[in-house]
């Protein structure tokens, strides 16, 4: 990091871009890929797989380290987002967040949203859209319960519904032969690692190779 901070002590400024998504799934790598292009004009973009509710992310923390370390030693810094909601979803994590990069001179800027943290009206319209962001991510999840409550009260069956008992036969004969890998069997089933090591423990077949 040494090396990184002398380098932009020359330029005298830098630009950090930070981008999230929740999995790895197709629908989100297309989302990562829009928040790449959008960043691109970074000078360093750190990438993370992690949910927004989780505050204590690995990316983000060097993100902010970085960016820290850059304006202790007078480097202009700027942390960049593609959305806030990127950054978390959370109304007292982003207050918390804007405090202590404002408390650093670090200037925080959501491309989407059009908004900056160096002026006042730039913090309230970033606190606003936080509360915003929390209050959608509630109205999900009341929502989500809602709909659960009411399949319930109908007779709907929740929950994972299982898998065939072909498919069942299937894995305990591909895994008794040491045909593949148990991730590579998940992947040419379309089921999880975990659903792979179910059927082996419902069917007392001790498990004791890597995936």
């Amino acid at each position: 990091m040494k090396k990184i901070i002398e380098h932009y002590q020359i330029q005298g400024k830098i630009t950090i871009g930070y981008a999230r998504v929740s999995s790895a799934d197709n629908r989100q790598k297309l989302g990562l890929e829009v928040q790449k292009e959008a960043l691109n004009f970074c000078d360093k973009l750190y990438i993370e797989r992690e949910s927004g509710g989780n505050q204590d992310r690995p990316q983000l923390q060097k993100a902010l380290k970085l960016a820290k370390e850059c304006a202790e030693s007078g480097i202009e810094t700027s942390l960049v987002v593609y959305k806030l909601d990127r950054l978390t979803r959370k109304m007292l994590h982003l207050s918390a967040l804007i405090a202590d990069l404002t408390s650093h001179n670090i200037r925080l800027q959501s491309l989407q949203e059009q908004i900056e943290t160096d002026s006042l009206t730039g913090k309230f319209f970033c606190l606003m859209l936080g509360y915003v962001a929390e209050w959608e991510l509630q109205a999900i999840s009341d929502r989500t319960k809602d709909g659960l409550r009411k399949a319930k009260e109908r007779g709907v069956k929740l929950g994972n519904k299982g898998i065939s008992k072909d498919k069942e036969r299937q894995i305990i004969r591909s895994y008794l032969k040491q045909e593949m890998p148990i991730r590579d069997m998940a992947d040419q089933l379309h089921i999880s690692t975990a659903t792979i090591y179910s059927v082996l423990r419902r069917n007392n077949i001790r498990t004791n190779r890597k995936i």
